[in-house]
């Protein structure tokens, strides 16, 4: 890569390894749920997968989500943006299928206004913008708006991760 195209890949590179270390973060509190442990952070599984194939499917997520967020970020930290796009793409897409049994299961958790945004967002919205990303990724050069793109799933978990730590700090003042 030539100077002029580090420099300028560099800004990109910096937003990469900021979204590769969140995943890094969310998949490290996942990771008890592999011998059926609570989440670190949020405790047990919210809907317990009870047939074989979500079972497999949740465990196979809790198992290759860190793997792809230290892909993510040493292909971000040593310069290949295709390769940290896909890995922070394929994130979201197998996010998405572990959802999958469960709501097959369990039907779409639509109680109230959170639960909907939630599963819209989640469902819908996250895996299209992961597709659309991959595409721009591996077709086009436009690493920005396919960054953009993945960031968009990423901030909304931490915001999300963010509301629940102060809802549980000032539940417990």
């Amino acid at each position: 890569m030539t100077r002029q195209m580090q420099d300028s890949s560099f800004g990109l590179r910096c937003f990469l390894v900021l979204v590769a270390l969140f995943e890094v973060f969310d998949a490290t509190l996942d990771l008890p749920l592999i011998i059926d442990r609570p989440n670190l952070l949020f405790g047990p599984w919210a809907v317990v997968p009870t047939t074989l194939m979500g079972i497999l499917l949740a465990k196979t997520y809790v198992i290759v989500h860190p793997t792809l967020a230290i892909a993510a970020l040493t292909f971000s930290a040593n310069g290949n943006i295709r390769g940290a796009l896909i890995a922070l793409g394929a994130i979201s897409i197998l996010t998405w299928l572990s959802f999958l049994p469960a709501i097959l299961e369990h039907g779409l958790p639509l109680e109230d206004w959170r639960n909907v945004q939630w599963t819209v967002a989640q469902l819908l919205v996250f895996p299209l913008l992961a597709g659309v990303a991959i595409t721009l990724a591996v077709r086009t050069r436009r690493y920005w708006l396919a960054a953009a793109l993945l960031g968009v799933a990423t901030v909304y978990n931490a915001f999300g991760m963010l509301l629940f730590v102060v809802n549980v700090v000032v539940a417990n003042i």
